[in-house]
C-alpha cells in the first residue's frame, strides 16, 4: 500500500465513480479500479459496493474513507511544512577554523551573514587545518578554513585569501636589517613553529629541507601570541602572514621578508560528497557573493 492507493481510494469514495476519479487523476478508469482492488486484497476485505449504476462504500470502506482522507492530509502538509522551514532560514553551521586566520576579515564576514541570517546559529571550533580536513570528512564539521588548498578531490572550496609569510625577529637579531632574506640564512636560528596539525607546519619544513637543513624548533604552539612573546624576548624567530605581522604593536618586533615566499592559501572547504544542510549553502553562497562583491 502507497499513498496514491488511498488518493485513489477516497476519490472513487466521494464520488462515488471509478470514471470521475479517473478523470480527476488523468489516469485511466482501469488503472483507478487495480489500485482500489489491491487495496482490498491487501487489507482482505471489500471496500467497495460496485453495481453497474454507482458506487459505495461498504462499513469497512467508511472506516478506511474516514482514515484514509486525515492520512493524505497529513502527506499533503509534509511537503508545505518543509518548504516553508526552509523559507524560514534557520539551523546551524559548524565551522572549523585555524588561530592564524585573519581575524578581522572573517569577523567581519560573519558578522554580516548572522545580519543577513539572524536565525542560523554558528558554532565555531578552533582546530589546525589539518584537524579542520578530517573534521570535514568526519561530518562533525559542515565546513572549514584551511591554510592551503585540499590535495584530497572529495573537498569543495573557495579561494579565500593569499598572504605572504614573513619573517618575525627581534630588532636586535642579525638579520633585521636586512630588506629580504633566504631561507638559507635561518640555518642556525631557533624557530617557534605552529603544530604539527597545522598544514604550515609541513610547508615551513619542506622549504627548510629544499634549503638544506632541519630547523631548530624551540616551540609549537597555536598561540600566535606566544609566538610573538618568545619573539619579542629575543628567543627565536617564527614565521607569520604579513596581515598579521602587521597587527604585531611591540616595539621589539621587526617583521622581514622572505626573497621566495610562502603563501598562507586560505581556502573554505566543505565535503562534496556528503549531504550538506540548507542553512551550510546558504553560507556558502554567501561567502561566493561577499567574495565577488569585493572584486568590484
Amino acid at each position: 500500500m502507497d499513498i496514491k492507493h488511498l488518493k485513489y481510494f477516497v476519490e472513487v469514495a466521494r464520488h462515488k465513480s471509478f470514471s470521475k476519479a479517473a478523470n480527476i487523476n488523468f489516469v485511466s478508469q482501469s488503472t483507478i479500479s487495480k489500485m482500489v482492488k489491491d487495496l482490498e486484497l491487501e487489507l482482505g476485505v471489500g471496500l467497495l459496493n460496485r453495481t453497474s449504476k454507482y458506487v459505495e462504500l461498504t462499513d469497512e470502506g467508511e472506516r478506511l474513507f474516514l482514515q484514509a482522507q486525515k492520512m493524505i492530509e497529513m502527506f499533503d502538509n509534509i511537503n508545505n511544512e518543509f518548504q516553508n522551514s526552509l523559507s524560514l532560514e534557520q539551523g546551524k553551521i559548524s565551522i572549523g577554523l585555524p588561530p592564524i586566520t585573519g581575524a578581522t576579515e572573517f569577523a567581519q564576514l560573519l558578522g554580516q551573514f548572522s545580519k543577513n541570517y539572524p536565525k542560523i546559529d554558528i558554532n565555531l571550533f578552533e582546530y589546525g587545518s589539518k584537524k579542520v580536513e578530517i573534521g570535514i570528512q568526519d561530518g562533525t564539521l559542515d565546513v572549514g578554513i584551511v591554510c592551503a588548498p585540499p590535495s584530497n578531490e572529495n573537498y569543495d572550496k573557495i579561494p579565500f585569501s593569499k598572504d605572504p609569510l614573513k619573517v618575525i625577529m627581534n630588532i636586535e637579531h642579525r638579520l633585521s636589517k636586512e630588506s629580504e632574506i633566504g631561507f638559507k640564512e635561518l640555518r642556525n636560528e631557533s624557530f617557534v613553529l605552529y603544530r604539527h596539525d597545522f598544514s604550515l607546519y609541513d610547508q615551513i619544513l619542506s622549504r627548510c629541507k629544499l634549503a638544506g637543513f632541519s630547523p631548530h624548533v624551540i616551540f609549537e604552539t597555536s598561540q600566535r601570541e606566544l609566538m610573538t612573546q618568545i619573539v619579542d624576548a629575543n628567543l627565536g624567530i617564527a614565521l607569520l602572514p604579513s596581515k598579521i605581522c602587521d597587527e604585531v604593536t611591540s616595539p621589539n618586533i621587526i617583521a622581514v621578508s622572505l626573497d621566495e615566499p610562502i603563501f598562507l592559501q586560505m581556502s573554505i572547504i566543505w565535503n562534496k560528497r556528503r549531504y550538506i544542510s540548507y542553512a551550510t549553502k546558504l553560507w556558502v553562497n554567501f561567502v561566493k557573493d561577499y567574495l565577488q562583491d569585493k572584486k568590484k
